[in-house]
């Protein structure tokens, strides 16, 4: 509980074995429920995740976008917080964002990520570099100011689901719920710097540089102009 509103935190996972006990060994008791969604994982992660204490439910059709919309859905908690079950988000830091969402009078925070290392091999500069071009043209087409429009880590309240209108099911999702918080009449929303380090990851990236940037980039136009996109 965080001044008396319960707090819960969502981890979409798939073939995360190796990463969910490091970020749920890092959860603070403050956070009254822990929900991992267990997305097409192929290895223990549902059954290492239940071992340590979280919930887990099951979401059948693959995408970072569909393993949220289940798993939010699921929440029902007053507040509720996510992060991605490789290590690399600060988990420890969400009663700090939550207790800043209600004595700021805030519906949502986005973690602005501010890394933790300064690791330069070439992953993380084509990282950085995809950011900031997808961050731009989130800008860019939708008049928000948003300085890091593809991180992973948000805490708001839970009522402001009701308000966004989510269609992606896939990596875009990260993008989409920022424009539509940002956008959705009444809500006030917040970028908060936290650190954190994408060389601390634990387990095989999920992520393809190339190929979710493109999609990201596509979907945004798409979004813009309200075309639907497949598969997105």
């Amino acid at each position: 509980m965080i001044e008396g509103r319960s707090l819960g935190l969502v981890i979409p996972a798939h073939n995360e074995e190796r990463g969910i006990p490091e970020v749920l060994e890092r959860v603070p008791g403050s956070i009254d429920r822990i929900l991992v969604v267990d997305n097409c994982s192929t290895d223990r992660t549902a059954e290492v995740a239940r071992d340590l204490g979280a919930d887990v439910i099951e979401e059948r059709e693959k995408g970072y976008g569909s393993a949220y919309m289940t798993g939010l859905g699921a929440m029902d908690t007053d507040i509720v917080s996510t992060a991605d079950a490789d290590g690399t988000y600060p988990v420890d830091r969400i009663p700090d964002l939550a207790t800043i969402l209600i004595e700021d009078g805030l519906d949502f925070i986005s973690a602005r990520r501010a890394p933790g290392d300064q690791a330069r091999n070439l992953d993380n500069m084509l990282r950085f570099g995809g950011n900031a071009v997808l961050t731009f043209f989130t800008v860019a087409l939708f008049f928000r100011w948003i300085r890091d429009s593809q991180s992973g880590m948000w805490v708001f309240r839970r009522d402001v689901l009701s308000s966004l209108e989510l269609t992606s099911r896939g990596m875009p999702f990260s993008e989409e719920i920022k424009i539509e918080a940002w956008r959705a009449p009444g809500v006030r929303c917040r970028e908060v710097g936290v650190p954190f380090s994408y060389s601390t990851r634990v387990g095989s990236a999920k992520l393809r540089l190339w190929r979710d940037g493109v999609r990201n980039l596509l979907f945004l136009f798409a979004k813009r102009l309200r075309i639907p996109m497949r598969g997105a």
